[in-house]
């Protein structure tokens, strides 16, 4: 059974674990906000379950602890970022902050970030894009997982897209992975010792697996059309920032003897420039409450945004606690040993 566990106290760890391993304190702080992000929001699949794997590759060097972090400005409107194989979700947070004043100035932002690796939930850096007043998109690039039809072998990736308006409450915010369930969920089933749907993905013989740990290839969502987006999310990601692409890409897991190399690209857009921010948040509003107006096909299902699951489930787990499986808190646990961090941290 499940335990719940305060936020704080889940932040604190996670800060402790990383800056054990030599992560300064404003970059850990900037990681765990991520992580606990995407488990208050209930992406389990992109919170602290990913922490003892970036612990472990923190300590093997594929990741830097402090990275020396490199912004050029070719243009008025384009920024390249090179992470210098920093954990992704400070790279891709450096960026973004440096985007939106870009984007001020400028009325857009394109962004490309190289040398970086996993970042977690991308939705999470649409709050400071929104948050500033601005539209904006996040993508990146995962090690391969899509079976596109009519092939026996995976081309791309999970390969996220995340979009995210501005309103006067919780931002609107469109995130999904491009195969019919993230790579996340199969990873949280490994961990947990869960068997998973047949429907998920296939084994390395192209067939159908409930065993999370035999899965290689995963559908990609509306056949085709998926694929396609996922292969475009990838040239977005590898061809602006010289990164590998599909195949090329190194797996999270399976390959942790070298960086990952993965890219990012975001772009932003200041609507302010073109609408009065007050009346763009105010027509998005608008927006959403003929939405939640529409006739339901039943009453006890309601009619929701995109985002707005995640709004509430932040608002419900904030007060509530975050759960933890039994057999994520023991690695947990067991991670805090090694570390020798305060045995307090998760009691």
């Amino acid at each position: 059974m499940a335990r719940q566990i305060a936020v704080e106290q889940l932040d604190r760890f996670v800060r402790s674990a990383l800056e054990a391993v030599d992560v300064p304190e404003q970059d850990a702080a900037v990681v765990a906000d991520c992580l606990l992000y995407a488990n208050l929001s209930g992406v389990d699949s992109h919170g602290i379950i990913r922490l003892p794997h970036y612990v472990r590759r923190l300590r093997n060097g594929t990741i830097k602890a402090r990275p020396t972090i490199a912004m050029d400005q070719p243009r008025p409107a384009v920024l390249h970022v090179d992470g210098d194989d920093g954990l992704g979700h400070v790279v891709t947070n450096r960026a973004v902050t440096r985007g939106i004043e870009v984007c001020r100035d400028a009325g857009t932002a394109l962004i490309a970030v190289g040398n970086s690796s996993h970042f977690g939930m991308a939705g999470f850096y649409l709050r400071d894009i929104t948050d500033a007043g601005m539209v904006g998109m996040v993508t990146t690039h995962t090690d391969v997982r899509i079976v596109p039809p009519g092939a026996r072998k995976p081309f791309a990736g999970t390969n996220p897209i995340a979009y995210g308006f501005p309103t006067s409450g919780e931002p609107l915010v469109l995130d999904f992975a491009t195969t019919s369930v993230s790579f996340g969920k199969i990873a949280l089933a490994r961990a947990e010792g869960r068997s998973i749907p047949e429907d998920w993905g296939l084994d390395e013989n192209g067939e159908p697996t409930t065993d999370p740990n035999e899965l290689v290839g995963m559908h990609a969502i509306a056949g085709y059309k998926g694929a396609g987006l996922a292969m475009i999310v990838d040239l977005f990601s590898s061809m602006f920032s010289g990164m590998p692409f599909g195949p090329h890409i190194n797996r999270m897991y399976e390959e942790m003897d070298a960086p990952r190399k993965l890219g990012h690209f975001i772009t932003l857009w200041d609507i302010g420039s073109l609408i009065p921010i007050d009346q763009l948040r105010a027509r998005v509003d608008q927006y959403i409450e003929e939405l939640h107006g529409l006739p339901r096909r039943s009453p006890d299902v309601p009619i929701l945004h995109p985002g707005e699951p995640e709004a509430q489930r932040r608002a419900e787990r904030s007060q509530t606690g975050i759960p933890v499986e039994p057999g994520l808190l023991s690695e947990l646990s067991e991670l805090g040993r090694e570390l020798e961090l305060e045995t307090s941290l998760l009691e």
